[in-house]
């Protein structure tokens, strides 16, 4: 025969396994959502690149830990950039923007990025990122080597 204080403990085991598997089967939300910039510089939300250059931004959603992609389906992606130092335009993908750096900026440009999120529990959030760009001026062509050309003769024969 069980004692109850034996049974009370028992069905505190039961109660802990019970939560940690909701923990782990239970859908996960998106806490935070990103501009993932390609590129020498490829720091979260903030793009420096050089004339000429281009980068490739992926608006991506994370869990609570900033790392982990939540899953969530992206739609509805839109960005407002307004700035003759670059270009930006969405990709035929839902998560892709594509920037061009066109003139140098007169320093960080600031544009945002709008989206729909479906997380994997069907909960539906809509989000808007703040992001900079800036655009530094394209290095000066290499100087050149080679400063002349002469004809050499041999000695008449």
């Amino acid at each position: 025969m069980f004692h109850e204080h034996e049974v009370i403990n028992l069905l505190k085991d039961i109660l802990r396994r019970v939560e940690r598997i909701e923990r782990e089967i239970a859908p996960k939300s998106t806490a935070s959502v990103v501009n993932l910039f390609s590129g020498e510089s490829n720091m979260n939300n903030a793009l420096v690149f050089t004339v000429g250059q281009t980068s490739t931004d992926t608006v991506t959603p994370f869990l609570a830990d900033g790392v982990t992609p939540s899953g969530a389906t992206i739609t509805n992606l839109a960005v407002v950039f307004s700035d003759p130092s670059a270009t930006a335009s969405v990709s035929g993908a839902n998560s892709i923007i594509l920037f061009t750096a066109v003139a140098p900026s007169t320093g960080p440009v600031s544009g945002t990025t709008t989206c729909t999120l479906t997380d994997t529990d069907g909960v539906v959030s809509t989000w808007s990122i703040p992001f900079t760009v800036t655009t530094n001026s394209a290095p000066p062509p290499p100087s050149q080597l080679t400063q002349s050309v002469v004809n050499v003769f041999s000695e008449p024969a």
